[in-house]
């Protein structure tokens, strides 16, 4: 919601029962620094699993992808995060009125002031005639944190879903391949051994056997020169 609005419009007043049902149904842990959760099983993120997000690869290409890291978010991933607090500011009873998001808004529509203690206080100086308190202003702040921290644990979780599933058995089946290859590559060379050492085995058994027939014509050839011979002598003599 806009300052604007905020300034203007009265403000909507929630049963104060239901107030209290929807704060204890989905009271925030105490906030802290993210951390990376452990892997679950079935996590769900509009990123990752919804049905409205056909997939959570950027839609463009960012300058520093390529080089393996990022410098800074994608455009479509802080615009996510921008409607995250948004759609709770606008749906979350806990955030009636003006609170960090309002603040948040006003300095940047007094960006022009360039001393930031001044902006600081001018926006929250504005919002004060709307309710807000430094109570409520740090309070909605540590909540707004505890939802981004919530929400990057839902896709952390849903991302390790994913990658388990397309990369991890991807990784395997390369794996697979790769000893497969290797099985092969060790038969290969295995065969080539044989095959050498029969190829070895061959030219010497057809050397001998080609010996053999060499010397056994000749032997034949001798042979039956010399019983020509011979012929040749008895004819002559008798």
């Amino acid at each position: 919601m806009s300052l604007l609005k905020q300034i203007l419009s009265p403000f909507v007043e929630f049963e104060e029962e239901k107030k209290k049902d929807w704060v204890k149904e989905n009271k925030p842990p105490v906030a802290s620094n993210y951390s990376e959760p452990p892997i679950e099983e079935n996590v769900e993120h509009p990123l990752i699993t919804g049905t409205t997000v056909a997939d959570s690869t950027p839609t463009q290409t960012h300058p520093a992808t390529t080089r393996g890291f990022l410098s800074e978010p994608l455009p479509e991933h802080r615009q996510y995060f921008e409607k995250l607090i948004d759609d709770a500011n606008a749906n979350n009873p806990m955030f009636h009125g003006s609170d960090f998001k309002e603040f948040r808004d006003s300095k940047l529509d007094i960006d022009n002031i360039t001393d930031e203690e001044t902006r600081y206080k001018t926006a929250f100086n504005i919002l004060k005639r709307t309710g807000l308190t430094k109570e409520k202003l740090v309070s909605t702040a540590h909540e707004y944190h505890n939802i981004v921290g919530r929400d990057m644990n839902a896709f952390q979780g849903a991302h390790s879903q994913k990658y388990q599933k397309e990369v991890r058995q991807r990784e395997q089946l390369i794996q697979k391949k790769a000893e497969e290859l290797q099985a092969l590559s060790e038969r290969i060379n295995a065969l080539k051994k044989e095959i050498s050492q029969l190829a070895q085995e061959m030219t010497e058994t057809k050397d001998k056997l080609d010996l053999t027939k060499t010397s056994f014509l000749l032997a034949g050839e001798n042979m039956q020169q010399e019983i020509a011979t011979e012929l040749q002598k008895i004819d002559k003599y008798f």
